[in-house]
Order: structure tokens, then C-alpha cells, then sequence
């Protein structure tokens, strides 16, 4: 069915049109079991998982592999290679998984998929697949933000949250969370309340929604946004997966948004991964005698991002958020006029054509259609003259984005 499966390479169901160059493409159902396998296979974590890949070529190559060839990879013991040989009783499982998804319009994909989001590549230990539902296009956002905090928020918690959340909307920001009570329910639902876009992910398999009381909010979600989980569609909830799905929230995301957070939250472990993910964490500070605002005033000491409105957000987050968010507010003004370009912002032939190219959404420089007569080392030179004219962001030293419109004339 490779109108309905994205790893079939079906280009009219590819987030980004332009195939960048991956190894490792998954084209059938077979080599999509493999790779499930080998993901799902006991004490195989997610960074072991790409390393056998990226050893092996694929991961029918890794199942087939005996135990003295799997040991010969780095940090690989006895222990996990006997578990991967040992994976093979999981097949008929992972059969009835994909089925389930196949049915429902569970969407998979792997690593290598080229929808799989930028921003989580670079993450220190990635999903090794990811399963989705609502609409792909959420992933090619290029504005993210992520919004937590306590499941028990006080009513100065939660107008705080709507009110922000509301604004960030409509700046055309995508607020990411993690369907919970309480803070994260309210960021889901006042985006949605201004049209927005919202990516819920899950401490569960997709087919069971936690807590159920969230399944008809689920469904808002899923219809311009979309759900998200990194184990397969049964799996129920574990407290094991909730600490999990948080470095995913950060991962998906620029920023990290913290509303109210006890000393012990979930809150802050997401804050941490966002920490060590090198993107920014912003907090919202509390009154000093309320339990669920240590978390908060405790990341402020240590360095956080202390929100007090809008513009504190966007002046912390990179450089590329704050221009198209002043970009946007700009065009919709009918009262104000197009500068004329600065002299210093003047394109030479090769930059405009290259900036012609880059879409207004973060994308592999890879996957770039550029003109024939450009060589690599125009390129990059390009690229640098045109971040230092602010027309381009480089969110990674292998993706670009459009910032500014190429000038007329």
C-alpha cells in the first residue's frame, strides 16, 4: 500500500517532496518488520539501535548477524547480542502492530524517513521510529515550542498558560506537549481554541490513549495536528515511558517553556533533556510560598529564561523564530510600508538563486534543488553570506531555513 505507508518512498505521501540522501530506506513491508524488530528487541536502546544500523547497513543484516559479529560493535555485550537473536519470537506481535496501524492510519516512521523532524536527529539518543496520527505536516513546523508543567496547576497556573499559549498560536507557533492533566491539557486546548497547531506526545502506544478522559481532546488534536509515540500502538501506559516521551517534547522543540513545576516534576526532567538537547528553557516564576512553583523559581536560579510575556519568549528563542515572528506581524500591519533593502542586504546572481530555493520550513541542505552551475564550495560560502545578511537560519550545520523573502528587482 504505498500510498499509505511514507517508508514505501510514495513521493505524493512524503512531508518534504525533495528525497534527501539517506542510507538505509525502508521500501517494503519486510524490511519495515526488521527494522521494528530489531527496534523492540529487549535491552536495545535507541542509540544501540542506529549503531548496528549504521554498522550493518540494515537491520535484516543486523538480525542475521551472529552472536561473535554483534559483540565486535562498540559497547555491544553478550547480553544484547543474545537478545537480538533472540527477538525472533516477537514477529507475529509486530505483524499484528502493523496491521492495527494499517487499519487506523497510524502513520510509521522510521529514522531514516525522510519526514522524520529535523530537530529530533540531533538529539542525543533519538526514537528509532516513530508512530504518528493526524497530519504529517505538523512535522515541518517551523516554529516550535514546547509547554509543560504540573498535572495540579493553580488558577494563576493556568490563565498564565492559556493566555501565552493563545499569543504564541497566533504567531503561527506550533505548541508541542504531552496530552497530561493539567498544564498540558490547557496549552493543547487554548491552541486549539485559536485554530492552532498542537503535537501531543504520548507516554503510551498510540491505540491507548492516556489518561482516557483525554481520547475526545486526542481527537481535536489529530485533525491539523498530530499525535505522537515512540513504542508500538498496544503498549499501555508505564511510569517508566513518561520520563521517556519528555526528551522527545524538548526534542520536537526550540524552547522549553516551564508554566508550574513542583520540586520533583516530570516538568523538570523535560526542562533537563531540553538542557542537554542545547535548546532553551524558559520559566514562568511563581510566588515563593506555593509548593508548585519551586521547580520554576529553582531553573531561574540556575539560569533559565524568566518569561513575563510574549516577547520574552521570542527574544530567547533563535534568531530565525524571532525574524519570521516579526516578519509575520509586519506583513499583516496594512498601515506600514516595505523598507527599501540596506546596500549591505544587496544578493549577488548565485546567492538570489540559492535563496530562491530554500523554503520558509527547516530542510536539509541536501535537499536543496539547486541550479547545476552552483558547486559545493559556492554553496556554502552562498549560505554564509546570506545568515550574515539575515535572509537564512542554519537551526543545525546541515539544515537551512528562509527568513526573509528574496528582494525583487
Amino acid at each position: 500500500m504505498p500510498g499509505f505507508f511514507p517508508y514505501l518512498l510514495d513521493k505524493t505521501s512524503l512531508v518534504n517532496p525533495y528525497l534527501p540522501k539517506l542510507a538505509c530506506l525502508i521500501v517494503n513491508e519486510n524490511e519495515l518488520l526488521d527494522y521494528l524488530q530489531l527496534s523492540f528487541a529487549p535491552h536495545v536502546g535507541p542509540s544501540t539501535v542506529l549503531r548496528l544500523i549504521g554498522e550493518f547497513g540494515d537491520a535484516g543484516k543486523v538480525l542475521s548477524a551472529s552472536s561473535k559479529q554483534l559483540r565486535c560493535v562498540y559497547q555491544i555485550g553478550e547480553k544484547t547480542a543474545e537478545s537480538i537473536q533472540r527477538s525472533r519470537s516477537q514477529r507475529v506481535q509486530l505483524s499484528d502492530e502493523l496491521a492495527y496501524c494499517k487499519k487506523h492510519g497510524v502513520r510509521i516512521l522510521p529514522y531514516h524517513n525522510p519526514s522524520y523532524p529535523l530537530l529530533l536527529r540531533e538529539i542525543p539518543s533519538p526514537p528509532p521510529v516513530l508512530f504518528c496520527v493526524g497530519n504529517l505536516q505538523a512535522l515541518t513546523a517551523p516554529k516550535t515550542l514546547a509547554i509543560v508543567g504540573t498535572r495540579h496547576p493553580t488558577l494563576y497556573g493556568q490563565r498564565v498558560t492559556r493566555r501565552l499559549t493563545s499569543n504564541l498560536s497566533r504567531q503561527g507557533f506550533t505548541i508541542v506537549s504531552g496530552l497530561a492533566r493539567g498544564i498540558d491539557r490547557i496549552a493543547h486546548e487554548a491552541t486549539l481554541e485559536e485554530y492552532g497547531t498542537t503535537l501531543a506526545v504520548l507516554g503510551s502506544g498510540i491505540k491507548n490513549i492516556y489518561p482516557a478522559s483525554h481520547i475526545p481532546l486526542a481527537k481535536q488534536i489529530q485533525q491539523d495536528g498530530l499525535l505522537i509515540s515512540e513504542v508500538l500502538p498496544s503498549s499501555p501506559p508505564h511510569s517508566r515511558l513518561f520520563p521517556r516521551r519528555n526528551r522527545i517534547i524538548s526534542g520536537l522543540s526550540y524552547g522549553t517553556l516551564v508554566v508550574e513545576a513542583a520540586a520533583r516534576s516530570g516538568a523538570l526532567i523535560t526542562a533537563r533533556h531540553a538542557m542537554e538537547q542545547n535548546r532553551e528553557v524558559l520559566a514562568i516564576p511563581g510566588m515563593i510560598d506555593t509548593a508548585v512553583a519551586s521547580g520554576c523559581n529553582k531553573l531561574i536560579k540556575d539560569g533559565a529564561q524568566l518569561v513575563e510575556s510574549l516577547e520574552d519568549i521570542i527574544e530567547a528563542l533563535p534568531h530565525h523564530l524571532q525574524s519570521s515572528t516579526h516578519h509575520k506581524n509586519h506583513r499583516n500591519s496594512s498601515n506600514s510600508e516595505q523598507p527599501s533593502p540596506k546596500r549591505s542586504e544587496a544578493l549577488s546572481d548565485t546567492e538570489r538563486q540559492i535563496l530562491t530555493v530554500i523554503p520558509e520550513t527547516t530542510t536539509l541542505i541536501d535537499m536543496l534543488q539547486l541550479p547545476e552551475q552552483i558547486p559545493p564550495g559556492k554553496l556554502l560560502s552562498a549560505l554564509t553570506m546570506l545568515e550574515l545578511k539575515q535572509f537564512i537560519s542554519r537551526p543545525a550545520s546541515n539544515s537551512v531555513i528562509k527568513i526573509k523573502p528574496t528582494p525583487t528587482g
